[in-house]
């Protein structure tokens, strides 16, 4: 009975403190960017899901998350190594992400963790290609993202991010650039199992394919620009899954 209440209050906690986060995020980068959202009403509206985007910066974790708004706690897996000051990874705890090593006992736990918080209703965000990506077009995706949506049974929401690379470089925070995030329809990547079979990786391209149809039509490759202020020198945001 203590137990399940200390659980109830950490996740109440974590629920308040992720609203706060989101809530100051969203006040920031609404006065620099003009964020907007295509396809919306592709996100379930109730029950467990995955959100599966392209990666290209340190802070698309909460573009990912930024359609669902601030009432619907997405949970995230962080790599330690991208998380240098101590500060993010209070904040990253508090907000219940998950901070990642490099043992696989630590992966086999954060895979554990996923299927828990999916098994109860709770949403995931993910990025399967594994760090930040240099150009617009995703790279391969890694096959854990099609193992969590297999053990857990859970429908997977892809997602394309655009214009996120260049928020490294503070004059383009300057210039108020839009932001687009579309949003596509849920794919079960669990029925492609007997397709595939344990191929989790085949399984994973096709959440790639589902992803890169999602792409404005006129979008340019941006190739690899020097690191700055605004990109962090650990670049790997979210653990490979």
């Amino acid at each position: 009975m203590i137990n399940r209440l200390k659980l109830k209050l950490v996740k109440i906690s974590e629920a308040i403190f992720y609203f706060f986060v989101w809530s100051t995020m969203f006040l920031i980068f609404s006065v620099f960017f003009n964020v907007k959202v295509e396809g919306k009403g592709s996100i379930p509206k109730k029950g467990r899901f995955i959100l599966a985007g392209n990666h290209q910066n340190f802070f698309d974790g909460f573009f990912l998350a930024y359609p669902i708004g601030p009432f619907r706690k997405v949970s995230f897996v962080i790599a330690k190594r991208s998380m240098k000051l101590k500060t993010f990874q209070i904040i990253a705890r508090i907000i219940g992400s998950v901070l990642l090593g490099n043992s696989i006992e630590e992966y086999q736990r954060m895979l554990k963790k996923l299927n828990n918080t999916l098994s109860h209703g709770g949403k995931i965000g993910i990025f399967p290609e594994g760090d930040i990506s240099p150009k617009i077009m995703p790279k391969k995706f890694k096959g854990g993202v099609a193992k969590l949506s297999i053990d857990s049974k859970s429908k997977v929401v892809p997602i394309f991010i655009s214009g996120t690379y260049k928020m490294r470089y503070l004059k383009y925070w300057l210039t108020r650039p839009t932001i687009i995030i579309r949003i596509g329809k849920p794919v079960e990547l669990y029925t492609y199992v007997n397709e595939c079979g344990n191929d989790l990786d085949r399984i994973a391209a096709v959440l790639r394919e589902k992803v890169i149809e999602l792409m404005p039509l006129k979008s340019s490759i941006v190739e690899q620009e020097p690191i700055s202020f605004f990109n962090p020198a650990v670049q790997e945001t979210v653990v490979e899954l």
